[in-house]
Parts: C-alpha cells; sequence; structure tokens
C-alpha cells in the first residue's frame, strides 16, 4: 500500500494505491493519522481510484480518518471508490443474521474440481489464498464483479482466522475450493484456532474483538458477497466457515 497527500489551503487529498486489507490496514492508519496531525486539515479528501481491492479493514481506516478529521472541526470525503470497495462502503443495512445459515443444496454432492491449500496464518498469506481462490474459480467464466465478490469474501473468511484464531500465535489456515454441477463454487475455510464462544452475537454487524483496525463486518459481508455461509466453530478448536456462490451463466455461454 503506498500513501501520497497534495495540500491546497485547509484541504488535504490523501490518495491510496494498491490493496486495502488487514495487512495494509494498521501502517495505513498510522500514516493517514501523523499525515493529519502534521496537516492539522479543516477538510480531508480520501481518493481511492487506486485501489485495487479493499476489504472490511478498509472501513476501520475510514472511520479513524473521519474521527480524527472530526476531532478537527472538518470534513472528510471519499471519492474514486471501485464498485467493489463502493459496495462494502455503503452497505448499512443488513437483513436477519440469524436465518439462511444452514447450507442448502446437497453437500454430499461430488465435486467435478477441487483445490486445497494450507498455509501459515501471517497477514500477508492473504492476499495468495483470495488470488488463489479467482484463479480457480477462474474456470467457471464468472464475470470481474463475481470474481470481486469471491475474493472478498475469501479475504474477509481468511482475516478472521488471522486476527480472531491464532491473536497470539502464528497457526494453520486451510482453504478448500470446490466446483460443483450447475455452476455453483464451495469455498471453506479452516482453522484450529481458539474458535467462537458466541456465533451469532460474533455475526452481528460492527461486533468485533480484534481491535481498532477491524470493523466488525467481516461476516455480514461474507453473507452478502455469496449466496451462502456457514459457520461451525468448537471453542478451543478452532472455526470452520463454508460459503457458496453461483455462477450465473453468460448469454450464450457453456452455463
Amino acid at each position: 500500500m503506498n500513501i501520497n497527500c497534495c495540500e491546497s489551503g485547509n484541504t488535504v487529498t490523501i490518495s491510496l494505491i494498491g490493496e486495502l486489507d488487514h495487512h495494509a490496514a494498521r501502517p495505513t492508519m498510522n500514516a493517514i493519522g501523523k499525515i493529519i496531525d502534521s496537516k492539522l486539515p479543516r477538510a480531508c479528501v480520501v481518493d481511492m481510484s487506486d485501489i485495487s481491492f479493499m476489504d472490511s479493514s478498509g472501513i476501520a481506516v475510514l472511520l479513524s480518518t473521519f474521527r480524527k478529521v472530526s476531532e478537527l472541526g472538518g470534513e472528510m470525503t471519499i471519492k474514486g471508490a471501485s464498485k467493489q470497495a463502493g459496495r462494502i462502503i455503503s452497505r448499512r443495512r443488513y437483513r436477519s443474521y440469524y436465518k439462511d445459515w444452514v447450507m442448502e443444496g446437497a453437500i454430499h454432492m461430488k465435486a467435478a474440481n477441487e483445490i486445497h491449500i494450507e498455509f501459515p496464518s501471517r497477514s500477508v498469506n492473504e492476499a495468495f489464498a483470495r488470488t488463489s481462490v479467482a484463479c480457480f474459480a477462474a474456470q467457471m467464466d464468472p464475470t470481474l464483479d463475481e470474481i470481486n465478490d469471491i475474493k472478498t469474501a475469501v479475504s474477509e473468511a481468511v482475516t478472521n482466522c488471522i486476527v480472531h484464531a491464532y491473536p497470539d500465535k502464528l497457526g494453520t489456515i486451510c482453504v478448500r475450493a470446490r466446483i460443483f454441477d450447475g455452476c455453483v463454487l464451495e469455498v471453506m475455510v479452516k482453522d484450529r484456532g481458539c474458535g467462537i464462544e458466541d456465533i451469532k452475537r460474533a455475526m452481528l454487524p460492527l461486533y468485533t474483538t480484534g481491535g481498532q483496525e477491524r470493523a466488525g463486518m467481516g461476516f455480514t459481508i461474507m453473507e452478502s458477497f455469496m449466496d451462502k455461509l456457514k459457520v461451525k466453530s468448537n471453542v478451543g478448536k478452532g472455526t470452520t466457515v463454508t460459503m457458496r456462490k453461483r455462477i450465473c451463466a453468460r448469454v450464450g455461454g457453456k452455463a
């Protein structure tokens, strides 16, 4: 993540360049904080035109920026957000989080193709995980919006493992992606970490135990960007998140 800053009168424009995920959130937040502390702007423009990917960690960065500018009596404006980032930023109303948890469909269907990957719970590996699943899903001929939905959901699930499952140590994260007949993609993200005591509470929007750089919207975004979401967890044993998304057939395509 790179940050550029320009100043015009009492307005500071902060341009963010790169991928704004959990790995980049805290240093980005700190860098923006230093800019605001030194410039003391009356208005702050956050230019996201060159953000290629953002997950809910980006919301925490924006909230932190907004708070600092507000403390100065100023205003913050966001411009240039991509469609993928804009969907995350603008999502304000949520349906009930207590329904549609159970994965519908035949869990025992035979997968037409599948991959398994394992990696240490280092935040730098989050981009590897979402890119790997997106590359695997590409054989289904998804739209760019569908690919971005998949990448966002995987990013949120993997970040949850990094932040919550292994808060004080490195652990292993397992990701399995499978393709079923009917253009259905299933992604499972599993850890062997501390587990979730109260799944219903953990899935509420804005609830987080991950500190200032987390927005508490990970499960909300997973549920919104995928068709089905199932969460299973045992305290002290780990958590498994399973998501499904049906890829829409292109006109004149294969189905």
